[in-house]
């Protein structure tokens, strides 16, 4: 059961959907729940006392969805936002696209009519997020340059692991570092707190040096149940200059793991790499020694099929917005079928992030991805937990496996 005592808000013209959402709401726990038949009864509601959730159609009378989500983003609200609604996916996705640019927070797009697991889902998301924000609204934590310098001279930025599984085997076959901040008063921060500062401070390269370096000697010290597993490292293009990637290639330990093809750079692709002739020099240069190389983000960023053709990567792995909207828009599985599609026909491999629930897991097997990272599987960890996760890891797969199994024969 979700935690109870949130306030639920349903903005829908039709008193039959708003009965049976309050009905599948009410098996929940015991919230709040209160509702609206356009966008203007909706507004009069926030005047008064604001929700945690709103679950808002689209076409209404007097004002309708669209108009309500600029509202809500000119008021600043700070809730999450459901869209429920019978339109086609194309519109569905726009809207979907119109709340993240309102600065609004989305939970998800739910097509009618609406299912009691996926209210279960959205609702467990907002209260992950709203457990974290609040947590984290409570840290005071000095991000200065001076205080950063400091934390990266006392190697206390450092990585974890989220592990990769194959498909069609569940063997575990990567693990991407990601970085975290063992600060010495606050403990285990996430990046929200200093990657942003840590690029404005011009520290970026020391860092990331800091972790490749870190992430190998903690995939070396693995016992041999990872002898073969691969190492993801996220390189951003302004780390894609002449001096870190000279450092790269006369660093002994990495060329080893390059030539076993063990490590990847992941390059996202959300920024515009900063020179066309340089980096495509300096990617080149990875790939010839042996590195590979991924697209980070796929699908969402500055223009994709441009970078495939240009630049010599051999993996994509596909945004997170993409694998979780699949399974109930059909708009979204289209585009992860098209993407799976050109990465054959490129001879490259895709990996799918953010895979949090059975269902997603069956819908990208079934669609030919290659390699799942997400929740569903672990969430990151300090590298020394990882041989207790392991077993734990395969018997969930026998599970995975059979469940795939029982649905495929009916």
């Amino acid at each position: 059961m979700i935690d109870t005592g949130m306030n639920i808000l349903i903005v829908d013209d039709h008193a039959f959907v708003r009965r049976a959402l309050t009905t599948m709401i009410s098996q929940l726990g015991t919230h709040q729940i209160t509702h609206a038949s356009d966008g203007d009864d909706a507004m009069r509601f926030i005047a008064t006392a604001m929700p945690d959730i709103i679950i808002c159609d689209l076409a209404m009378p007097n004002m309708d969805g669209l108009a309500l989500l600029r509202e809500l983003s000119n008021q600043q609200f700070t809730g999450s936002v459901i869209l429920s609604s019978a339109s086609d996916a194309s519109l569905l996705r726009a809207a979907a696209n119109l709340v993240t640019a309102f600065g609004l927070n989305l939970l998800g797009v739910m097509p009618k009519p609406s299912s009691q697991q996926q209210l279960t889902h959205f609702f467990t998301q907002h209260q992950q997020r709203y457990t974290h924000t609040h947590t984290t609204s409570q840290l005071n934590v000095d991000s200065s340059r001076a205080v950063l310098q400091n934390a990266l001279d006392n190697k206390q930025f450092i990585p974890v692991f989220q592990p990769q599984i194959a498909f069609s085997s569940g063997e575990c076959v990567g693990l991407e570092a990601l970085c975290r901040w063992q600060h010495p008063d606050h403990g285990l921060l996430s990046p929200y707190f200093f990657i942003d500062e840590i690029e404005q401070a011009g520290l970026m390269a020391q860092l990331t040096l800091s972790i490749i370096a870190q992430s190998v000697q903690a995939l070396q010290a693995l016992p041999a149940e990872f002898a073969n597993t691969k190492l993801s490292i996220n390189l951003t293009p302004s780390c894609l200059t002449s001096d870190i990637i000279n450092t790269i290639l006369a660093d002994q330990s990495l060329m080893a793991l390059a030539k076993q093809k063990r490590i990847s750079f992941e390059i996202t692709e959300q920024t515009e790499l900063l020179s066309d002739s340089l980096s495509l020099e300096l990617l080149s240069r990875l790939r010839m020694n042996g590195f590979n190389l991924s697209v980070d983000d796929f699908g969402t960023g500055y223009s994709s099929l441009q970078q495939l053709s240009q630049y010599p990567f051999n993996e994509i792995k596909l945004d997170r917005s993409f694998v979780s909207q699949a399974t109930n828009d059909t708009q979204s599985a289209a585009i992860v079928d098209m993407a799976i599609q050109l990465a054959n026909k490129l001879h490259m491999k895709v990996v799918v992030e953010g895979v949090e629930t059975h269902a997603q897991w069956q819908c990208m097997q079934l669609l030919g991805a290659d390699i799942c990272q997400g929740f569903l599987c672990a969430k990151p960890m300090q590298p020394h937990k990882l041989v207790a996760w392991l077993p734990l890891w395969e018997n969930s797969y026998k599970v995975i496996r059979a469940q795939s199994s029982e649905a495929l024969r009916a």
